[in-house]
Protein backbone atom coordinates (compact mmCIF):
# COMPACT_ATOMS: atom_id res chain seq x y z
CA UNK A 1 0.00 0.00 0.00
CA UNK A 2 2.46 2.52 0.65
CA UNK A 3 5.28 3.00 -1.87
CA UNK A 4 8.65 2.60 -1.57
CA UNK A 5 10.75 4.53 0.77
CA UNK A 6 12.24 7.95 -0.60
CA UNK A 7 16.17 8.37 0.15
CA UNK A 8 14.28 11.87 2.19
CA UNK A 9 11.96 10.06 3.91
CA UNK A 10 14.81 7.24 5.10
CA UNK A 11 17.33 9.93 6.13
CA UNK A 12 15.17 12.05 8.04
CA UNK A 13 13.40 14.85 6.34
CA UNK A 14 15.63 15.62 3.07
CA UNK A 15 18.51 13.78 1.15
CA UNK A 16 20.21 17.63 2.09
CA UNK A 17 20.21 15.84 5.76
CA UNK A 18 23.30 13.82 3.91
CA UNK A 19 24.42 16.37 1.29
CA UNK A 20 23.84 20.30 1.40
CA UNK A 21 25.77 21.08 -1.30
CA UNK A 22 26.90 17.94 -2.62
CA UNK A 23 25.91 15.29 -4.64
CA UNK A 24 27.59 12.38 -2.74
CA UNK A 25 25.89 10.01 -0.73
CA UNK A 26 26.52 7.84 1.70
CA UNK A 27 26.43 3.83 1.22
CA UNK A 28 24.55 2.11 4.56
CA UNK A 29 26.69 -0.31 5.55
CA UNK A 30 24.63 -3.66 6.82
CA UNK A 31 24.24 -4.00 10.61
CA UNK A 32 24.73 -8.06 11.52
CA UNK A 33 22.27 -10.13 12.45
CA UNK A 34 19.86 -8.50 15.07
CA UNK A 35 20.08 -10.24 18.46
CA UNK A 36 16.91 -10.21 20.50
CA UNK A 37 18.09 -9.63 24.05
CA UNK A 38 21.63 -7.87 25.34
CA UNK A 39 23.47 -7.42 28.72
CA UNK A 40 24.95 -4.61 30.18
CA UNK A 41 29.04 -4.71 28.96
CA UNK A 42 27.17 -4.65 25.61
CA UNK A 43 25.02 -1.66 25.97
CA UNK A 44 27.48 0.16 27.48
CA UNK A 45 29.92 -0.50 24.80
CA UNK A 46 27.79 0.67 22.03
CA UNK A 47 26.87 4.09 24.00
CA UNK A 48 31.04 4.32 24.42
CA UNK A 49 31.69 3.74 20.78
CA UNK A 50 29.13 5.99 19.48
CA UNK A 51 29.82 8.91 21.89
CA UNK A 52 33.46 8.25 20.21
CA UNK A 53 32.23 8.24 16.69
CA UNK A 54 30.06 11.56 17.37
CA UNK A 55 32.89 13.16 19.20
CA UNK A 56 35.39 12.16 16.72
CA UNK A 57 33.41 13.06 13.42
CA UNK A 58 31.58 16.26 14.01
CA UNK A 59 32.69 19.57 13.21
CA UNK A 60 30.97 21.06 15.96
CA UNK A 61 33.65 18.81 18.26
CA UNK A 62 37.22 19.74 16.39
CA UNK A 63 39.43 20.97 18.61
CA UNK A 64 37.75 20.34 21.89
CA UNK A 65 38.27 17.62 24.72
CA UNK A 66 34.30 16.62 25.07
CA UNK A 67 31.05 17.19 23.96
CA UNK A 68 28.58 19.78 25.44
CA UNK A 69 27.89 19.09 29.36
CA UNK A 70 24.09 18.54 28.93
CA UNK A 71 25.27 16.16 25.80
CA UNK A 72 27.80 14.43 28.27
CA UNK A 73 25.28 13.85 31.05
CA UNK A 74 22.81 12.12 28.65
CA UNK A 75 25.66 9.41 27.45
CA UNK A 76 26.48 8.88 31.53
CA UNK A 77 22.77 8.76 32.00
CA UNK A 78 22.05 6.32 29.54
CA UNK A 79 25.04 3.87 30.88
CA UNK A 80 23.59 4.16 34.49
CA UNK A 81 20.35 2.51 32.74
CA UNK A 82 22.17 -0.05 31.19
CA UNK A 83 20.69 -3.92 32.39
CA UNK A 84 21.52 -7.41 31.54
CA UNK A 85 18.55 -8.87 29.96
CA UNK A 86 17.27 -5.99 28.14
CA UNK A 87 15.12 -6.24 25.05
CA UNK A 88 15.76 -4.84 21.63
CA UNK A 89 13.30 -2.00 21.55
CA UNK A 90 14.27 -1.22 24.97
CA UNK A 91 17.70 -1.20 23.78
CA UNK A 92 17.08 1.15 21.16
CA UNK A 93 14.92 3.23 23.41
CA UNK A 94 17.89 3.55 26.07
CA UNK A 95 20.31 4.52 23.37
CA UNK A 96 18.14 6.89 21.23
CA UNK A 97 17.58 8.88 24.28
CA UNK A 98 20.49 10.65 23.80
CA UNK A 99 19.31 12.07 19.78
CA UNK A 100 17.55 15.48 20.96
CA UNK A 101 20.86 16.13 23.23
CA UNK A 102 22.92 16.59 19.64
CA UNK A 103 20.75 19.93 18.50
CA UNK A 104 21.13 18.67 15.58
CA UNK A 105 18.93 16.82 13.15
CA UNK A 106 21.59 16.10 10.82
CA UNK A 107 23.10 13.59 13.76
CA UNK A 108 21.24 10.51 14.79
CA UNK A 109 20.60 7.06 15.52
CA UNK A 110 17.99 6.04 12.98
CA UNK A 111 14.61 4.82 14.07
CA UNK A 112 15.76 1.23 12.24
CA UNK A 113 14.67 -1.48 14.65
CA UNK A 114 16.79 -3.86 12.80
CA UNK A 115 19.88 -2.27 12.19
CA UNK A 116 19.43 -1.74 8.17
CA UNK A 117 16.82 0.62 6.11
CA UNK A 118 13.45 -1.28 6.48
CA UNK A 119 12.83 -3.61 4.22
CA UNK A 120 9.99 -3.85 1.63
CA UNK A 121 8.51 -6.80 3.79
CA UNK A 122 8.84 -4.76 6.44
CA UNK A 123 7.20 -1.43 5.35
CA UNK A 124 4.31 -3.80 4.86
CA UNK A 125 3.61 -4.13 8.27
CA UNK A 126 4.41 -0.79 9.65
CA UNK A 127 2.26 2.47 9.83
CA UNK A 128 1.02 3.06 6.74
CA UNK A 129 -0.32 6.35 6.57
CA UNK A 130 1.59 9.63 5.78
CA UNK A 131 1.28 12.08 8.63
CA UNK A 132 2.25 15.57 9.08
CA UNK A 133 3.10 16.84 12.74
CA UNK A 134 1.30 19.89 12.87
CA UNK A 135 2.11 22.67 15.14
CA UNK A 136 -0.47 23.16 17.90
CA UNK A 137 -2.56 20.81 15.96
CA UNK A 138 -1.54 17.00 16.32
CA UNK A 139 -1.01 14.70 13.74
CA UNK A 140 -2.98 15.06 10.45
CA UNK A 141 -2.71 12.81 7.09
CA UNK A 142 -0.60 14.22 4.69
CA UNK A 143 -2.99 12.73 2.11
CA UNK A 144 -6.11 11.03 0.88
CA UNK A 145 -6.89 7.36 1.48
CA UNK A 146 -9.81 5.55 -0.04
CA UNK A 147 -11.29 2.43 0.63
CA UNK A 148 -11.10 -0.28 -2.16
CA UNK A 149 -14.21 -2.13 -1.20
CA UNK A 150 -16.65 0.53 1.12
CA UNK A 151 -15.48 3.94 -0.73
CA UNK A 152 -15.03 5.17 2.67
CA UNK A 153 -12.47 8.02 2.22
CA UNK A 154 -10.00 9.43 4.62
CA UNK A 155 -9.22 13.11 2.97
CA UNK A 156 -6.09 14.75 3.22
CA UNK A 157 -5.73 17.03 6.47
CA UNK A 158 -7.82 14.74 8.49
CA UNK A 159 -6.74 15.04 11.89
CA UNK A 160 -5.79 11.81 13.92
CA UNK A 161 -7.65 11.29 16.99
CA UNK A 162 -5.78 8.76 18.53
CA UNK A 163 -3.49 5.21 17.37
CA UNK A 164 -3.59 1.81 19.26
CA UNK A 165 -5.66 3.92 22.24
CA UNK A 166 -2.84 6.72 22.33
CA UNK A 167 -4.07 10.04 22.02
CA UNK A 168 -2.06 11.77 18.96
CA UNK A 169 -0.57 14.95 21.27
CA UNK A 170 0.39 11.68 24.14
CA UNK A 171 1.93 9.93 21.27
CA UNK A 172 3.97 12.98 20.00
CA UNK A 173 4.51 13.79 23.80
CA UNK A 174 5.93 10.21 23.60
CA UNK A 175 7.88 10.02 21.15
CA UNK A 176 9.72 13.78 20.91
CA UNK A 177 12.12 12.42 23.65
CA UNK A 178 13.55 10.61 20.74
CA UNK A 179 13.55 12.36 17.90
CA UNK A 180 16.30 14.77 16.36
CA UNK A 181 16.54 18.35 15.85
CA UNK A 182 18.15 21.76 17.14
CA UNK A 183 14.81 22.71 19.14
CA UNK A 184 11.69 20.87 20.51
CA UNK A 185 9.88 21.94 18.19
CA UNK A 186 11.76 20.84 15.44
CA UNK A 187 12.33 17.65 17.00
CA UNK A 188 8.38 17.13 17.18
CA UNK A 189 7.79 17.85 13.29
CA UNK A 190 10.80 16.06 12.82
CA UNK A 191 8.44 12.87 14.00
CA UNK A 192 6.40 13.05 10.48
CA UNK A 193 9.05 11.59 8.39
CA UNK A 194 9.61 8.74 9.61
CA UNK A 195 6.71 8.17 11.81
CA UNK A 196 6.47 4.37 10.74
CA UNK A 197 9.74 3.54 11.94
CA UNK A 198 9.35 5.78 15.42
CA UNK A 199 6.47 3.75 15.83
CA UNK A 200 7.55 0.38 15.27
CA UNK A 201 11.25 1.42 17.14
CA UNK A 202 9.88 3.14 20.14
CA UNK A 203 5.91 1.87 20.68
CA UNK A 204 6.78 -1.66 19.56
CA UNK A 205 4.17 -1.00 16.79
CA UNK A 206 3.53 -3.12 13.55
CA UNK A 207 1.69 -5.61 12.02
CA UNK A 208 -1.85 -3.49 12.98
CA UNK A 209 -2.96 -0.69 13.85
CA UNK A 210 -6.31 1.01 15.53
CA UNK A 211 -6.62 4.07 14.13
CA UNK A 212 -8.88 6.83 15.14
CA UNK A 213 -10.32 9.70 12.66
CA UNK A 214 -11.22 13.69 13.63
CA UNK A 215 -14.54 15.01 12.32
CA UNK A 216 -13.11 15.09 8.76
CA UNK A 217 -13.59 11.84 8.70
CA UNK A 218 -16.70 11.56 10.20
CA UNK A 219 -15.24 10.89 13.41
CA UNK A 220 -14.58 7.19 12.23
CA UNK A 221 -12.13 4.26 13.32
CA UNK A 222 -10.35 1.78 11.53
CA UNK A 223 -8.81 -1.63 12.60
CA UNK A 224 -5.55 -1.34 9.63
CA UNK A 225 -3.93 -4.98 9.07
CA UNK A 226 -1.54 -6.27 5.99
CA UNK A 227 -3.21 -5.81 2.87
CA UNK A 228 -4.40 -3.53 0.10
CA UNK A 229 -7.57 -2.17 1.19
CA UNK A 230 -6.50 1.62 1.07
CA UNK A 231 -5.29 3.31 -1.80
CA UNK A 232 -3.67 6.86 -2.07
CA UNK A 233 -5.71 9.08 -4.61
CA UNK A 234 -3.28 11.57 -5.23
CA UNK A 235 -0.57 10.61 -7.74
CA UNK A 236 1.41 12.84 -10.13
CA UNK A 237 4.65 15.34 -9.57
CA UNK A 238 2.85 16.25 -6.08
CA UNK A 239 6.06 17.74 -5.14
CA UNK A 240 7.25 19.58 -8.15
CA UNK A 241 6.89 23.54 -7.56
CA UNK A 242 3.26 24.49 -8.45
CA UNK A 243 2.86 28.65 -9.56
CA UNK A 244 -0.58 29.91 -8.76
CA UNK A 245 -1.98 33.20 -8.57
CA UNK A 246 -4.02 34.41 -5.55
CA UNK A 247 -4.66 37.85 -7.58
CA UNK A 248 -4.05 38.74 -11.22
CA UNK A 249 -0.99 40.43 -10.74
CA UNK A 250 0.35 38.65 -7.77
CA UNK A 251 2.51 35.37 -8.85
CA UNK A 252 2.51 32.35 -5.65
CA UNK A 253 5.08 29.85 -5.94
CA UNK A 254 4.65 26.73 -3.68
CA UNK A 255 8.04 24.97 -3.37
CA UNK A 256 7.63 21.79 -0.96
CA UNK A 257 10.59 20.14 -1.96
CA UNK A 258 14.33 20.69 -2.53
CA UNK A 259 14.99 16.97 -3.01
CA UNK A 260 15.64 16.69 -6.17
CA UNK A 261 18.44 14.50 -6.76
CA UNK A 262 16.63 11.68 -8.15
CA UNK A 263 15.65 13.84 -11.19
CA UNK A 264 17.16 17.14 -11.04
CA UNK A 265 16.38 17.98 -14.56
CA UNK A 266 12.47 17.85 -14.44
CA UNK A 267 12.63 20.19 -10.90
CA UNK A 268 14.80 23.12 -12.63
CA UNK A 269 12.51 22.48 -16.05
CA UNK A 270 9.83 23.29 -13.64
CA UNK A 271 11.35 26.50 -12.03
CA UNK A 272 12.19 27.74 -15.71
CA UNK A 273 8.57 27.35 -16.83
CA UNK A 274 6.98 29.07 -13.97
CA UNK A 275 9.42 32.19 -14.04
CA UNK A 276 8.56 32.02 -18.36
CA UNK A 277 5.24 32.50 -17.37
CA UNK A 278 5.46 35.30 -14.48
CA UNK A 279 7.30 37.03 -17.14
CA UNK A 280 4.71 36.39 -19.96
CA UNK A 281 2.07 37.82 -17.42
CA UNK A 282 4.24 40.74 -16.09
CA UNK A 283 3.99 39.50 -12.53
CA UNK A 284 4.19 43.00 -10.10
CA UNK A 285 5.13 40.60 -7.23
CA UNK A 286 6.14 37.00 -6.54
CA UNK A 287 5.50 35.27 -3.50
CA UNK A 288 7.48 31.81 -3.06
CA UNK A 289 6.54 29.13 -0.38
CA UNK A 290 9.18 26.95 1.58
CA UNK A 291 7.04 26.47 4.70
CA UNK A 292 7.60 22.46 5.25
CA UNK A 293 10.11 22.21 2.53
CA UNK A 294 12.28 19.96 4.58
CA UNK A 295 15.17 20.37 2.59
CA UNK A 296 17.34 18.45 0.00
CA UNK A 297 19.76 19.84 -2.48
CA UNK A 298 20.75 23.63 -1.97
CA UNK A 299 20.97 23.49 -5.90
CA UNK A 300 17.68 23.23 -6.08
CA UNK A 301 17.03 26.53 -4.16
CA UNK A 302 19.64 27.89 -6.10
CA UNK A 303 17.48 27.06 -9.52
CA UNK A 304 15.10 29.78 -7.73
CA UNK A 305 17.63 32.45 -6.94
CA UNK A 306 19.58 32.70 -9.99
CA UNK A 307 16.05 34.00 -11.50
CA UNK A 308 16.55 37.37 -8.85
CA UNK A 309 19.97 37.85 -8.82
CA UNK A 310 22.25 41.00 -10.55
CA UNK A 311 25.27 39.28 -9.74
CA UNK A 312 26.96 36.42 -8.83
CA UNK A 313 26.53 35.44 -5.33
CA UNK A 314 27.53 32.60 -2.78
CA UNK A 315 24.07 30.19 -0.64
CA UNK A 316 27.32 29.80 2.60
CA UNK A 317 29.95 32.37 3.30
CA UNK A 318 32.09 29.38 4.78
CA UNK A 319 31.71 25.56 4.40
CA UNK A 320 34.29 23.37 5.87
CA UNK A 321 34.41 19.16 6.57
CA UNK A 322 35.78 17.10 9.25
CA UNK A 323 38.03 14.38 7.94
CA UNK A 324 37.87 10.47 9.37
CA UNK A 325 38.84 7.92 7.86
CA UNK A 326 35.86 7.50 5.14
CA UNK A 327 35.78 10.59 4.06
CA UNK A 328 39.50 11.48 3.57
CA UNK A 329 40.02 9.80 0.42
CA UNK A 330 42.09 6.90 -1.31
CA UNK A 331 45.10 6.69 1.14
CA UNK A 332 44.00 9.53 3.19
CA UNK A 333 44.88 12.19 0.17
CA UNK A 334 42.52 14.65 1.58
CA UNK A 335 44.03 14.77 5.23
CA UNK A 336 44.25 13.49 8.49
CA UNK A 337 41.19 11.84 10.28
CA UNK A 338 40.19 14.05 12.53
CA UNK A 339 41.62 17.59 10.40
CA UNK A 340 38.87 20.40 8.95
CA UNK A 341 38.81 20.56 5.29
CA UNK A 342 38.24 24.00 4.33
CA UNK A 343 36.31 24.27 0.99
CA UNK A 344 37.00 26.94 -1.57
CA UNK A 345 33.36 28.83 -2.12
CA UNK A 346 35.10 30.69 -5.53
CA UNK A 347 32.98 27.91 -7.64
CA UNK A 348 30.26 27.39 -5.88
CA UNK A 349 28.59 31.45 -6.92
CA UNK A 350 25.13 31.19 -8.28
CA UNK A 351 25.09 32.77 -11.48
CA UNK A 352 22.14 34.96 -12.15
CA UNK A 353 20.09 34.61 -15.73
CA UNK A 354 20.54 36.69 -18.59
CA UNK A 355 19.27 40.30 -17.79
CA UNK A 356 16.39 39.94 -19.92
CA UNK A 357 15.33 36.85 -18.17
CA UNK A 358 15.73 38.11 -14.13
CA UNK A 359 12.62 38.93 -12.38
CA UNK A 360 13.43 42.76 -10.54
CA UNK A 361 10.03 42.87 -8.77
CA UNK A 362 9.32 42.02 -4.78
CA UNK A 363 9.54 38.96 -3.36
CA UNK A 364 7.97 37.52 -0.49
CA UNK A 365 9.57 34.26 0.83
CA UNK A 366 7.02 32.25 3.20
CA UNK A 367 9.07 30.23 6.06
CA UNK A 368 7.84 28.20 8.89
CA UNK A 369 9.41 25.74 11.53
CA UNK A 370 9.86 22.91 9.34
CA UNK A 371 11.81 24.81 6.61
CA UNK A 372 15.11 23.11 6.83
CA UNK A 373 18.37 21.49 6.16
CA UNK A 374 18.59 23.28 2.08
CA UNK A 375 15.90 25.29 2.94
CA UNK A 376 17.35 27.26 5.75
CA UNK A 377 19.96 27.40 3.09
CA UNK A 378 17.46 29.17 0.46
CA UNK A 379 16.21 31.45 3.23
CA UNK A 380 19.25 32.55 4.90
CA UNK A 381 20.52 33.34 1.08
CA UNK A 382 17.60 35.50 0.39
CA UNK A 383 17.67 37.32 3.54
CA UNK A 384 21.36 38.51 3.37
CA UNK A 385 21.81 39.17 0.07
CA UNK A 386 18.72 41.26 0.16
CA UNK A 387 16.97 39.24 -2.53
CA UNK A 388 13.36 39.28 -0.85
CA UNK A 389 11.74 39.60 2.72
CA UNK A 390 11.08 36.53 5.08
CA UNK A 391 7.42 36.04 6.38
CA UNK A 392 6.00 33.30 8.44
CA UNK A 393 7.45 31.73 11.55
CA UNK A 394 11.13 30.88 12.54
CA UNK A 395 13.13 27.83 11.62
CA UNK A 396 13.22 25.42 14.02
CA UNK A 397 16.46 24.68 13.11
CA UNK A 398 19.22 26.82 13.31
CA UNK A 399 20.48 28.94 10.89
CA UNK A 400 23.98 27.28 10.28
CA UNK A 401 23.43 24.27 8.86
CA UNK A 402 25.43 20.66 8.82
CA UNK A 403 25.30 17.83 6.54
CA UNK A 404 27.23 15.03 4.86
CA UNK A 405 25.62 12.52 7.28
CA UNK A 406 27.86 9.64 7.61
CA UNK A 407 26.62 6.15 9.06
CA UNK A 408 28.09 4.35 11.71
CA UNK A 409 26.92 0.96 13.27
CA UNK A 410 26.88 0.02 16.13
CA UNK A 411 28.93 -2.91 17.24
CA UNK A 412 26.63 -5.20 19.11
CA UNK A 413 23.62 -3.53 18.95
CA UNK A 414 23.38 -3.23 14.99
CA UNK A 415 22.00 -0.06 15.10
CA UNK A 416 22.64 2.68 12.41
CA UNK A 417 23.29 6.47 13.32
CA UNK A 418 24.12 9.10 11.08
CA UNK A 419 26.88 11.79 12.33
CA UNK A 420 27.25 14.88 10.45
CA UNK A 421 30.61 15.73 9.16
CA UNK A 422 30.22 19.21 7.48
CA UNK A 423 29.16 22.58 8.88
CA UNK A 424 27.88 25.84 6.36
CA UNK A 425 27.56 29.16 7.86
CA UNK A 426 24.99 31.76 6.21
CA UNK A 427 26.17 34.51 3.80
CA UNK A 428 26.33 37.18 6.44
CA UNK A 429 28.63 35.04 8.54
CA UNK A 430 26.65 35.42 11.58
CA UNK A 431 27.76 32.45 13.23
CA UNK A 432 25.63 32.20 16.28
CA UNK A 433 23.37 28.97 16.65
CA UNK A 434 19.97 30.59 16.11
CA UNK A 435 17.13 29.81 14.13
CA UNK A 436 16.71 31.75 11.06
CA UNK A 437 14.12 34.83 12.25
CA UNK A 438 11.81 36.31 9.44
CA UNK A 439 11.72 39.96 8.76
CA UNK A 440 7.91 40.06 9.58
CA UNK A 441 6.12 37.41 11.75
CA UNK A 442 3.02 36.29 10.41
CA UNK A 443 1.11 33.22 11.23
CA UNK A 444 -1.94 31.47 9.79
CA UNK A 445 -2.53 31.37 5.90
CA UNK A 446 -2.59 34.83 4.59
CA UNK A 447 -5.11 35.75 2.55
CA UNK A 448 -4.23 37.06 -1.11
CA UNK A 449 -4.66 40.97 0.59
CA UNK A 450 -1.98 39.75 3.44
CA UNK A 451 0.33 38.60 -0.14
CA UNK A 452 -0.36 42.31 -1.52
CA UNK A 453 0.91 44.14 1.90
CA UNK A 454 3.57 41.69 2.25
CA UNK A 455 4.70 42.92 -0.85
CA UNK A 456 4.31 46.54 -0.45
CA UNK A 457 6.59 46.25 2.81
CA UNK A 458 8.74 44.16 0.32
CA UNK A 459 8.96 46.77 -2.13
CA UNK A 460 9.55 49.51 0.08
CA UNK A 461 12.45 47.82 2.35
CA UNK A 462 14.21 46.21 -0.06
CA UNK A 463 13.90 48.80 -3.61
CA UNK A 464 12.77 46.04 -5.72
CA UNK A 465 10.36 47.84 -8.10
CA UNK A 466 11.59 47.23 -11.62
CA UNK A 467 10.24 44.47 -12.85
CA UNK A 468 11.58 43.75 -16.49
CA UNK A 469 14.43 45.81 -18.79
Amino acid sequence: MRGGITRRTALGGAAGLLMVGTGAAALFPKSPKPAARFNREQLVYDLRFWRHEVFARHPRYAGLDRLEPETEAAFLDAIAACRNGTSRQEAFRLIASVNPFFRDAHTLLLPWISGNEPSDDDRKVQFPFGIDVAPGTGMLLRSTWRHTETGQMLRKGTPLAHINGVSARQLIAQLEPFSHGETPLLRSHMLSVMLPGWLDSVMGWRGAFDIGFGPASGGSDIRWTPGKEWEPQESGPRDLPRLSWPQPEIAFLKVPTFDVDEDPSTFEKAIEAAFATIRARNAAGLVIDVRGNTGGQSDAGAAIIRHLLAQPVVQVSRARERLNENNNGLLGYRGKPGEMLEFDLGDKAIEPVAPAQRYRGPVVVLMDELTYSAGILFVTSVQDHRLALLAGRPTGGFANQTGNMMPTVLPNTGFTGFIATREFVRPSGDVRQQPVTPDIAFDGEPTAADLASLLGEARQRLGRAVLWP
